[in-house]
């Protein structure tokens, strides 16, 4: 719900500072409407863009101890002339990271992994999800999710989808779902982070 708040707020005040009007022009509109009044996400125009950041959402950082906490931010922008609607949804469908170190892909924790398969087969986004429609204005970068990649040795809640990780250099990619619960997905930017002792 936080996660939600936060993302709406962001939403929000963007929207604002480039229309000069305190309300997103969709707000008195059911999700069904705004996503019928902004073209539907076409994936070649769409980047989007992940960094990692201090835990709590903090400065971005690409140095951690062992135990940390790694948060990842995902920003979207509209390469295109008009404006389009996407989704923010469960990380279960949107996101699909990719983590490797010395070459070798990180298997995600086990609960994740069986939680995803159970989360497609049970079609459990429709059926108890509440996604939230996002506008993304043309060339306007807007930080559109984030995600918890380990939580670290005091867990916060969040679902993190590693272990806590060795020491050693990561590279970190995602695939991004555009809509809320099926279709397309664009990859990201590459990321490299290094956890030390």
């Amino acid at each position: 719900m936080t996660k939600v708040i936060l993302l709406l707020i962001a939403a929000i005040t963007a929207l604002s500072t480039l229309t000069g009007n305190p309300k997103p022009p969709t707000q008195d509109k059911s999700p069904q409407q705004a996503s019928q009044t902004a073209a539907p996400p076409a994936a070649s125009a769409i980047k989007v863009t992940i960094t990692t950041v201090a835990s709590s959402l903090g400065p971005p950082t690409d140095h951690y101890k062992v135990g940390d906490q790694i948060p990842v931010v995902i920003t979207m922008t509209n390469n295109s002339s008009a404006p389009v609607s996407a989704c923010i949804s469960s990380d279960l469908y949107q996101n699909l990271p990719k983590l490797t170190k010395d070459g070798k892909v990180i298997p995600y924790m086990q609960w994740q992994s069986y939680v995803r398969l159970a989360a497609q087969r049970d079609n459990t986004c429709r059926e108890l999800n509440l996604p939230e429609p996002v506008l993304l204005i043309p060339n306007k970068p807007v930080m559109a999710d984030w995600f918890v990649l380990t939580d670290g040795k005091t867990s916060s809640g969040a679902d993190a989808w590693y272990e806590t990780l060795p020491p050693g250099k990561y590279e970190l990619m995602i695939q991004r779902r555009l809509r809320c619960c099926d279709g397309p997905m664009v990859e990201s930017n590459k990321i490299n982070f290094e956890i030390e002792q």
